[in-house]
């Protein structure tokens, strides 16, 4: 079978160019079809990434919102600690009043008080510090050592009375130190006075009596104990 093309050539060479045209837009078209969706798929991970580096963001603020919360805690937790331990030192059994009464059992007859000062001593509750507060390491100081006898609980008496002799006074001392309420028994002075036309030695002797102690009656001292 013989075909025979009766078009002229100009013809077909407009078919080829067409065809030529067409793909070359078919593949602009595709190119362009390919940067958009690339370029959404950028976008779309663009935004993911600043969701994700808010989200990020907002834990980390939460985060140290609860560790200044947990330091806020811990620090109110150690200072109400202290300030029960004061509380409970406050309701020691041993009051002045019982310091007294003991101290007027000793007291020999012919002997008289003629004042009496009492102080308490008391540690001062720790402060509660600011967790937001920055310190400066480099600046520094080490604190100085407590005294012990800063921070322990006693009962300071100073006793001023008037007593026939020396003897007196020194059995008044002996009685004191040899008592498990007091400690540090100290004679201050004992010179001549006079009180109420009556002479004799007048004195004073200081005592403290720490508020970790039990009272107990006289008649019961021998099983008095000593509380740390």
């Amino acid at each position: 079978m013989i075909d025979i093309d009766f078009l002229p050539q100009a013809y077909h060479e407009e078919r080829i160019r067409n065809a030529r045209r067409h793909k070359r837009w078919f593949m602009i078209l595709m190119v362009a079809v390919m940067l958009v969706g690339w370029g959404i798929s950028r976008q779309r991970q663009s935004s993911e990434l600043a969701w994700r580096a808010d989200a990020l963001e907002a834990q980390a603020y939460a985060t140290k919102q609860k560790q200044s919360e947990m330091t806020k805690l811990q620090m109110e937790r150690k200072s109400k600690r202290y300030q029960l331990k004061i509380q409970r030192q406050l309701d020691q059994p041993v009051t002045v009043t019982q310091a007294v009464a003991v101290l007027g059992q000793l007291m020999p007859d012919s002997s008289g008080l003629t004042r009496v000062k009492v102080k308490t001593h008391r540690p001062a509750p720790i402060p509660l510090p600011d967790p937001d507060e920055k310190k400066n390491k480099r600046n520094s100081r080490r604190k100085p050592a407590v005294d012990p006898e800063q921070v322990k609980d006693f009962i300071q008496l100073d006793v001023y009375g008037i007593a026939p002799d020396d003897v007196a006074v020194a059995n008044m001392v002996n009685s004191m130190s040899d008592h498990p309420l007091f400690e540090k028994v100290t004679m201050h002075f004992s010179r001549v006075g006079e009180r109420n036309e009556l002479k004799g030695r007048s004195f004073r002797v200081g005592a403290q009596v720490p508020l970790d102690r039990r009272y107990l009656p006289l008649q019961q001292t021998a099983e008095v104990t000593h509380e740390d």
